[in-house]
């Protein structure tokens, strides 16, 4: 498990007001941040600042991922909520791990943190876990997504969360711009299902040498195949699925090292469908014809 990138140091009565009269306990869980030079608020400006896949501490947006999030096993450092938020819901004070610190941001504070940014009432700073490997997916039923060259986090997060609900392995992203799996957009577009399925971050070599090392065909997804997505269904072994973006597809090296190509049939009238929604399709079709064939899939 990782440590936090700085030293957590305990909010002092100089800095902030609490939100609550009572014992020195309230003073830290309860405290009100109105000041941006206060240790709390650097704290969550150097998060919001650092980039890259060596961050320690990332942070979770919004009640939903951060009960998603817990329910992971992921490590939650710290909870927040603005003023404009009048309280914390009960389900997610119930499900926040006891001493772990919540306190009050002034909106004034909030809206220097966030800038232009997306500003949460409620979000949390967690500890990264560890980061998802190809190994991570040898021993999970179902089929692999791979998304090449998918660059957007709302479409990556979007077959994330499809992933999930069709029992898939895992995604692997080959070119998609990020650094880690736990960028603040991907969370919030995965409404933190990307914590409920390995994600992870492969060169298109990598994934070729995983999938020949473990026998997994690679088939396509491509709008120029002849064989129709039901083909597919009828295959009784697991497969990885190649998507590439809407508007250029896969790679031409990822593609030419596919075994099979599918399409979705579609009017002519539509040129393409969104990765997300073909993916979709694509793993209702798997799990709807081979679920027979997969005993230990989870249901």
């Amino acid at each position: 498990m990782t440590e936090p990138t700085h030293p957590r140091r305990p909010p002092t009565r100089q800095h902030a007001t609490p939100s609550g009269a009572g014992s020195e306990s309230s003073v830290i869980d309860g405290m009100v941040v109105d000041e941006a030079r206060h240790p709390v608020a650097r704290r969550i400006a150097d998060v919001l600042r650092a980039s890259g896949g060596n961050q320690r501490i990332f942070l979770v947006d919004d009640q939903e991922n951060i009960e998603q999030a817990i329910r992971c096993g992921v490590r939650l450092d710290s909870v927040y909520r603005t003023m404009g938020q009048a309280a914390m819901d009960d389900s997610l004070c119930a499900a926040i791990p006891a001493g772990i610190p919540c306190h009050v941001l002034a909106d004034d504070v909030a809206r220097v943190l966030f800038g232009a940014d997306r500003r949460s009432r409620v979000f949390a700073l967690a500890h990264r876990p560890p980061r998802p490997e190809l190994s991570d997916l040898t021993d999970r039923p179902g089929d692999i997504v791979v998304l090449d060259g998918v660059r957007l986090p709302g479409n990556i997060g979007a077959v994330t969360r499809t992933a999930c609900a069709f029992d898939a392995a895992g995604v692997v992203l080959v070119d998609s711009g990020l650094t880690s799996t736990v960028d603040r957009r991907l969370v919030r577009a995965s409404r933190g299902m990307v914590f409920a399925v390995p994600v992870v971050l492969a060169t298109g070599q990598q994934l070729r040498s995983y999938l020949h090392r473990h026998d997994i065909p690679l088939v396509s997804l491509s709008p120029r195949a002849s064989a129709p997505l039901s083909a597919a269904g009828r295959i009784g072994r697991r497969l990885a699925l190649l998507l590439g973006s809407e508007k250029r597809g896969a790679s031409a090296s990822l593609e030419n090292s596919a075994s099979r190509r599918y399409h979705v049939p579609t009017s002519p009238d539509v040129e393409s469908l969104n990765v997300s929604v073909a993916a979709a399709i694509a793993l209702y079709e798997r799990r709807n014809r081979t679920s027979h064939d997969r005993p230990n899939a989870r249901r």
